[in-house]
């Protein structure tokens, strides 16, 4: 069904996500098949008797029960609600529609992945894949901040002349839009993309999308002869597909029962960034670096970063880095066991000290008193 009329001007008003209103406009087309109307005769119908348009979308939602998950059906009621609102239609009584649709079934488990299964991955991935995985576990933000992400909305942080961090704009220039940070593994693999893209010819600026399509396996692009130096932005619904298919494909994320999995293929990363990172700060930091908004907590960026630092060691996932945080856990250990014994041997010299002064004081003495 062709979506269009004043009704979908209307529904198309009220979108601040492309995700989103390609996901509405394909549940509103495929709703429309169904009860074969258009845009503009649903809005009409339903404005007119509310009733007609209740009974056809519970048919509707009897007749694809079966079909699709539960999931699948609160997004054709949220996409038809919305359709509704932005053409000012109300008193459908969308709490009965709620009680009919079957509830959604969790399709992961609360936990995080683990370091070795995201060590696989990372092992296992291609560079693009590397740098979204990385974002993700490092920064703990979520998928649909990919969509608009550009080089300008991440900048490196030196001290002493080393990078030991890089602030993360996320959705920037939008109401939602919060800074949080990444480790200095994710920045230099970021470095990495770039350095890749910019060899087949890619001008990269700072409007220039961070996570971009394929160019060399893309057989899209290969067939409508598109220059590789041309970069389309990958959207972040295209990386959740895809990162559960690379899962599926690798057998690192094997299915449990029925459509659950151990994981979810993209916010697993983010439950990992908030399980570690809550290993060095406090909750409300941690928070605060997820884009959880806290009206009345506004700690300044300086205080952020240094608590960043803390965590860095828990969400870099290289393994050379592991053995070189332990070797430095080691070394300082030594050290303080060297410290402990240099202060024994201290002590001892001091308690031999006065050993030797009592034993010559005495000797005086009894001298003295064979001479009397």
């Amino acid at each position: 069904m062709n979506l269009e009329g004043k009704s979908i001007d209307n529904f198309m008003k009220g979108f601040h996500s492309d995700s989103t209103k390609e996901s509405y406009c394909k549940k509103l087309s495929q709703f429309l098949d169904f009860c074969k109307c258009t845009p503009d005769e649903l809005e009409s119908k339903t404005r007119k008797n509310v009733k007609w348009f209740q009974d056809i979308f519970i048919d509707y939602i009897e007749a694809r029960r079966k079909e699709v998950s539960g999931s699948t059906l609160h997004q054709f009621r949220d996409s038809l609600k919305h359709f509704f609102e932005m053409n000012d239609v109300d008193k459908i009584n969308w709490s009965k529609i709620a009680k009919i649709i079957p509830h959604a079934k969790k399709t992961g488990s609360d936990r995080a992945p683990t370091i070795d299964e995201i060590r696989i991955i990372l092992e296992l991935a291609d560079i693009r894949t590397k740098c979204i995985v990385l974002l993700c576990c490092s920064s703990g933000i979520r998928v649909g901040a990919f969509d608009g992400l550009v080089w300008g909305n991440i900048t490196p942080i030196t001290q002493k002349g080393s990078i030991v961090a890089a602030k993360l704009v996320a959705y920037h220039g939008h109401r939602e839009q919060y800074y949080t940070f990444v480790t200095p593994e994710c920045y230099n693999t970021l470095i990495r993309y770039r350095k890749l893209r910019e060899s087949v010819g890619e001008k990269i600026t700072s409007f220039s999308p961070l996570i971009r399509d394929t160019w060399d396996n893309n057989k899209y692009r290969k067939q409508r002869m598109e220059d590789p130096a041309i970069a389309k932005p990958l959207s972040s619904k295209s990386i959740a597909n895809q990162m559960g298919e690379f899962l599926k494909k690798m057998k690192i994320r094997e299915s449990r029962i029925g459509v659950n999995y151990e994981f979810k293929q993209i916010h697993g990363f983010r439950k990992y960034f908030k399980t570690n990172a809550e290993r060095a700060l406090k909750t409300i930091d941690v928070e605060k670096l997820m884009g959880h908004a806290e009206n009345y907590y506004k700690p300044s960026e300086h205080y952020l970063l240094e608590e960043y630092l803390k965590t860095v060691q828990y969400l870099t996932i290289s393994e050379a880095s592991d053995l070189k945080n332990k070797l430095e856990q080691q070394i300082v250990t030594s050290d303080k066991k060297v410290g402990e014994i240099e202060r024994d041997n201290i002590n001892l010299q001091d308690r031999l000290e006065r050993i030797e002064k009592n034993y010559s004081d005495l000797k005086q003495m009894i001298e003295r008193k064979i001479s009397a």
